[in-house]
């Protein structure tokens, strides 16, 4: 048998692999480290890149905060502060939206690590003209950090139009709204809603509506807009409400403790069954009910009261005013109408800046379609009894007559009564004073607003649909065409129409 002869390896071969496997070595930890590497940057960079999108969402989210503000003023601009016409603040992002920072929310994490603030300012924020910078910030983790800092940051600003469009939008949207309280009715009532204006140019009564077959209807809305407390804001007693009933509660969201009832009490619609007393499809539960603010422009007097109408520039006896083709502004220290019938035949607007107050057999009465009647009470208690404000045109309507002050919120003035029980059509509009019906079978066409409405006994409320819709100016061709209820007033300016830019 023949054996090959086996020969070792060089050593100087054994050393070239050994050279060639460090070398391979060193090409892998070399690419190893430069993908390693290459892995941190584009994390970094994605991360930082994520951030950067999350911001500008973030800033526009801010944006929304403010202009919430802006379109709910007069606000109180809670957690917000004010200097001169700026007001300011610091909003943390968390799970539940955004937070003041003040309160040491716990933010929401983005993913690695990323957390959001935002800094909120919003130039003329009490005037018509304002304009907002959102100024989002987002903290990164370490490793995404860079010679400026572990941080990155987006700015969004708004600004209104040079010629904001801010249209028409309703005014009395509601059969009856608190502002800041409670509605009451202390015993029972009844609430539905009709239309005086169901077309251009056509008006009807109640009466004519229910005869052809549009009346009861079922739109009335009870509304509060307190969202703080923890009883309920919306108390019906035995009250039956064709509509729908509006509250929140702050504290538990997912629950109509807003509203309370009593046994024969119902909230219907056209469709509820007859078994069904409260439909829980006409509960609306929003966190900010809808009752816009208006804002009165006071027109220009043409001077005090008609001497044979007043004793001291107060309207207390009987007197009929001139008849005019357009609208004339009085100014007066007050009404004390305790007998007399005061005749409106034509547009009066009354600036009323002491007490007013109607009892006994005294009365106001408009007797044409032209007449139309306003009466602000700037700075005054509100009682209307006796024979109250009544319209004997054959086709009353409730736009007619306005007693209203958007700028009577003394604290030590007596809540606005209502006890007169004569029909009355129009709209009471206090929307910083209680307004209290003490009236024992009050028929009422029309709608009410103020900080608490309490019923003490069991009114009948017919809403005006008409109500929501803004009329044009008063000419004296188209006598029923206008109203006091829309005559100098303005309603609150929406923002939504703002021009943005993202530097």
């Amino acid at each position: 048998m023949i054996f090959g002869e086996t020969r070792p390896i060089p050593r100087s071969e054994r050393g070239a692999a050994m050279l060639a496997a460090l070398c391979l070595a060193m090409v892998f930890a070399i690419s190893l480290t430069s993908y390693i590497a290459l892995c941190y940057v584009s994390l970094n960079m994605s991360t930082r890149s994520i951030a950067l999108a999350h911001t500008s969402e973030l800033a526009e989210a801010g944006v929304e905060q403010a202009l919430y503000e802006l379109n709910n003023s007069p606000s109180p601009w809670t957690n917000w502060s004010l200097s001169g016409s700026t007001a300011t603040t610091t909003l943390t992002m968390t799970s539940s939206g955004l937070v003041p920072s003040s309160s040491s929310p716990t933010p929401l994490n983005y993913g690695n690590g990323m957390v959001g603030t935002v800094a909120l300012t919003v130039a003329n924020y009490n005037t018509t003209n304002p304009s907002i910078t959102s100024h989002a910030i987002f903290t990164l983790p370490a490793y995404a950090g860079s010679t400026s800092g572990n941080t990155t940051s987006s700015t969004v600003t708004f600004s209104v139009p040079s010629n904001p469009a801010t249209g028409n939008v309703p005014i009395f949207v509601n059969a009856v709204a608190a502002i800041t309280s409670t509605v009451r009715f202390r015993s029972a009532g009844t609430v539905d809603s009709y239309n005086s204006n169901p077309s251009p140019g056509v008006y009807q009564t109640y009466a004519m509506a229910v005869a052809a077959g549009k009346a009861p209807g079922y739109s009335a809305v009870i509304l509060s807009q307190d969202n703080t407390t923890t009883t309920a804001s919306v108390r019906l007693g035995n009250a039956v409400v064709r509509g729908y009933a509006v509250g929140y509660n702050y504290y538990y969201p997912s629950t109509t403790n807003w509203l309370s009832y009593s046994a024969a009490a119902k909230v219907v619609g056209p469709l509820t069954s007859a078994s069904t007393y409260i439909d829980s499809s006409r509960l609306m539960t929003c966190p900010v009910p809808y009752q816009p603010l208006i804002t009165e422009n006071l027109p220009n007097g043409s001077g005090n009261l008609p001497g044979g109408s007043s004793g001291g520039n107060v309207l207390n006896m009987g007197y009929t005013f001139p008849n005019t083709l357009n609208p004339v502004v009085y100014y007066a220290n007050g009404i004390n109408l305790s007998s007399g019938t005061v005749v409106i035949k034509s547009p009066v607007v009354l600036i009323v800046y002491g007490p007013i107050s109607i009892s006994g057999s005294g009365g106001i009465q408009l007797t044409t379609s032209q007449a139309s009647l306003q009466i602000f009470a700037e700075n005054s208690t509100v009682a209307i009894g006796g024979n109250g404000i009544t319209n004997t045109n054959a086709i009353p309507l409730p736009k007619k007559v306005a007693i209203l002050s958007t700028s009577n919120n003394y604290s030590w003035n007596s809540p606005v009564t209502f006890s007169t029980n004569t029909p009355f059509y129009g709209v009471i509009y206090f929307p910083y004073l209680t307004v209290s019906v003490t009236s024992t079978a009050p028929q009422i066409y029309g709608s009410i607003v103020g900080s608490a409405v309490s019923f003490t006994n069991s009114p009948t409320i017919h809403y005006d649909l008409a109500l929501r819709s803004p009329m044009p100016p008063y000419t004296h061709l188209i006598p029923l065409q206008s109203g006091a209820a829309f005559d100098n007033l303005s309603s609150p300016l929406t923002f939504s129409g703002m021009v943005v830019s993202v530097p």
